[in-house]
C-alpha cells in the first residue's frame, strides 16, 4: 500500500514538474508574429487606410503595451521588398513606434508578405 502511494507522489510530481518547464518554455518566447500581404499593401496607402490594417494594428498595440519591445520587419530580399520595408517603417514611426524601436531584416520565405515580429529586444536581437 505504501508503494502505491510513494509511486502516486512520484507521478504528480513529475506532471507538477513538467508543468512548470512548460510554462517557463512559454513566458520565456513573448515574440509575436503579424503578416502583412501583397494584396493588403496594394490598396492605395493613407493614414487611415494604414491605421486599418489588422496586422499592423495589433502589432503596434502589442508593441506598445510589451516592455523593452522592438520591431523586427522581415521582408522579401529583393528591391521592391527593400522599398515595401521601408515605406512600411515610414509608415510605423507615424503610428507612433520611434525609428530605434525598428528593425528591417532582409529575406523572408514567401516573396508576397512582410512579417512583423513583435517581441523583447533581448530576444530579438541576439
Amino acid at each position: 500500500m505504501k508503494t502505491r502511494k510513494n509511486y502516486r507522489r512520484l507521478i504528480i510530481s513529475s506532471v507538477c514538474i513538467t508543468g512548470l518547464f512548460l510554462c517557463a518554455q512559454v513566458a520565456a518566447s513573448t515574440a509575436r508574429i503579424y503578416t502583412l500581404s501583397a494584396d493588403e499593401w496594394a490598396r492605395p496607402r493613407s493614414g487611415e487606410v494604414i491605421a486599418e490594417l489588422s496586422a499592423l494594428r495589433a502589432a503596434v498595440h502589442y508593441w506598445g503595451r510589451s516592455e523593452n519591445a522592438i520591431m523586427v520587419v522581415r521582408y522579401p530580399g529583393e528591391d521592391s521588398g527593400e522599398l515595401w520595408a521601408a515605406e512600411l517603417r515610414d509608415w510605423l514611426i507615424s503610428l507612433g513606434v520611434p525609428s530605434d524601436y525598428i528593425r528591417l531584416v532582409a529575406g523572408t520565405q514567401a516573396a508576397d508578405e512582410i512579417r512583423v515580429v513583435v517581441g523583447n529586444r533581448d530576444e530579438l536581437e541576439q
